[in-house]
C-alpha cells in the first residue's frame, strides 16, 4: 500500500528528529508498504553542510521516492517573524506538492514540529481522503515560550489554537515521550489515539564497542547547542575543572549558539574543552561509545520537563555514566535507569561534584553505564518498538473502516 510521509527533517541530516523519520521509514518499508516521502531539503543545521559525500551514507535511502521543497531562506534565526515566514512557506511549498500529487494513500504519517507541517498533514488527510496518524516530537507552539522566542498572547492563542484542531483532526497520534501524554489528553484527544512509540536504537548500532577504561576521563556532550539547551553551563563546570587534568571534555556540536560558544571557550582560555564537527550518526556513537561520562542539558522551563532528549538515550545505549542538568521527564529517564547523576537545580557545584565522583570511581561509573545499557535494550530498542508503530497503523485501518478495537 502507498503511504504519504510529512516531515520537516529526515535523511541524510543529522539529529534525534530526521532519525526518528529514517526509522520509521524502513519499518513501514519492511512490512510491504510503499513510503512516499515530502520533506524539506537536508538544512539542519546547516545546508552546506550536506555538500559532503560522507552524510549521504545510506544508498537504499538515496533511491527513495522523496520530494523535497526547499524554501528560500532556511537560516537559523531566533526572530520570531522570520521563523514564522519560513513556516508558512514551508507550509504553501508542502501543500502545492500534496496537490499537484495524483496517488492515492492508504494513510498519512505526519510529524510535528514545526505545527505547520503536522497542519500539512491535515490538508493531506482532507485531499486524500485518507486517514492520518500524527508523529508529535514535541509540544509547538509550547517549546515556543519555553526557549524565550515569544510570550505574546496575541500571537500564541491562534496556534494553541491550530494545535488543538490539528490533534483533533488526526485518526491517530503517537507521542515520542510519555510526558506528553497527559497534555495531549487535557486538549480531548481520547486515551486510546495516543501510541508511546519512544526514539529507539537500530540493531546495528548495538554492534559498536566501547573503549577500555584509562586514567583519562572523558566527558562528552553531542548534539544541538540551541535555544532549548543549557550548553553555557558547561563552560563553568569545565572552568572548575581545569586542574583536573586528567578531565578532558569533547563537544560534537552545531545549532544556532556553536559559534557564540566556541568564542566563550577561547576567551576563557578552556583548553580542557575539545570541539568535532558536526559527523553523521555513526561516527557520533562511536565518539560517544570512547567516553566514560556524557552531559545532558535543557533550558529551566516546565515546557521541557515534558521532554525526553534522544541524546539521553543515545549516551545510554553506548554505555556513558550521564551527569544531566534536567528535570521532569528526563531526570527520571535517568534516574530510572540507574545511569547516572541529576541537578533538577542546574547546580554547577553539584554537576562539578558528580562529574569529579564518577571520574574518580570508575567502577561505579562503569556500573552506571551498564544500567543504562539495559534500560534502552528493554525500553528503547526498535526492534520491539516497532510493533507500537504498526498498532498504530492498524488501529488507523479499523477507525476507517469503523470497527472499534
Amino acid at each position: 500500500m502507498n503511504v504519504l510521509m510529512i516531515c520537516q527533517n529526515f535523511y541524510p541530516e543529522i539529529g534525534s528528529a530526521a532519525n526518528r523519520m529514517k526509522n520509521i521509514f524502513k519499518r513501514m518499508e519492511q512490512q510491504g508498504s510503499e513510503v512516499h516521502v515530502l520533506t524539506s531539503e537536508p538544512l539542519y543545521p546547516t545546508a552546506e553542510l550536506y555538500t559532503d559525500a560522507m552524510f549521504w551514507d545510506e544508498p537504499s535511502l538515496d533511491a527513495a521516492k522523496i520530494t523535497r521543497i526547499q524554501p528560500r531562506d532556511l537560516r537559523a534565526t531566533t526572530n520570531l517573524w522570520r521563523r514564522l515566514r519560513l513556516f508558512i512557506e514551508q507550509f504553501v511549498l508542502a501543500v502545492q506538492e500534496v496537490r499537484h500529487d495524483t496517488k492515492q494513500y492508504a494513510y498519512i504519517y505526519a510529524t510535528t514540529p514545526s505545527i505547520f507541517m503536522g497542519l500539512v498533514g491535515v490538508v493531506a488527510k482532507h485531499l486524500k481522503k485518507a486517514p492520518l496518524i500524527l508523529d508529535v516530537r514535541d509540544l509547538w507552539p509550547e517549546s515556543l515560550v519555553g526557549v524565550g522566542i515569544t510570550k505574546s498572547r496575541l500571537l500564541l492563542a491562534p496556534l494553541y489554537w491550530l494545535e488543538k484542531w490539528m490533534y483533533r483532526q488526526a485518526d491517530q497520534i503517537v507521542i515520542n515521550s510519555e510526558g506528553f501524554r497527559s497534555y495531549i489528553e487535557k486538549k480531548g484527544i481520547a486515551p486510546e489515539k495516543i501510541h508511546y512509540i519512544p526514539n529507539s536504537i537500530e540493531e546495528n548500532e548495538w554492534l559498536i564497542k566501547r573503549r577500555k577504561v584509562s586514567e583519562q576521563v572523558r566527558v562528552v556532550y553531542t548534539g544541538n547547542i540551541g535555544l532549548a539547551q543549557d550548553v553555557f553551563l558547561l563552560l563553568d563546570v569545565a572552568e572548575q575543572l581545569k586542574e583536573d587534568k586528567h578531565i578532558e571534555f569533547h563537544v560534537v556540536g552545531y545549532g544556532y549558539h556553536k559559534e557564540k560558544f566556541e568564542a566563550h571557550v577561547l576567551e576563557r582560555g578552556l583548553t580542557n574543552i575539545h570541539f568535532m564537527n558536526a559527523m553523521p550518526r555513526w561516527d557520533a556513537l562511536k565518539q560517544l561509545a570512547k567516553s566514560d561520562i556524557a552531559f545532558a542539558t535543557l533550558v529551566e522551563s516546565t515546557a521541557f520537563d515534558t521532554v525526553t532528549p534522544g541524546k539521553i538515550i543515545d549516551y545510554m545505549a553506548m554505555g556513558c555514566a550521564i551527569v544531566g542538568a534536567v528535570s521532569g521527564h528526563a531526570a527520571k529517564v535517568i534516574e530510572d535507569a540507574g545511569a547516572g547523576f541529576v541537578s533538577r537545580e542546574r547546580s554547577r557545584e553539584k554537576i562539578v561534584e558528580h562529574i569529579r565522583y564518577l571520574a574518580e570511581h570508575p567502577e561505579e561509573r562503569s556500573a552506571m553505564g551498564q544500567s543504562g545499557v539495559k534500560y534502552v535494550q528493554a525500553h528503547f530498542d526498535w526492534e520491539q518498538n516497532q510493533e507500537r508503530l504498526f498498532e498504530a497503523i492498524r488501529q488507523t485501518d479499523l477507525r476507517v473502516l469503523g470497527v472499534s478495537k
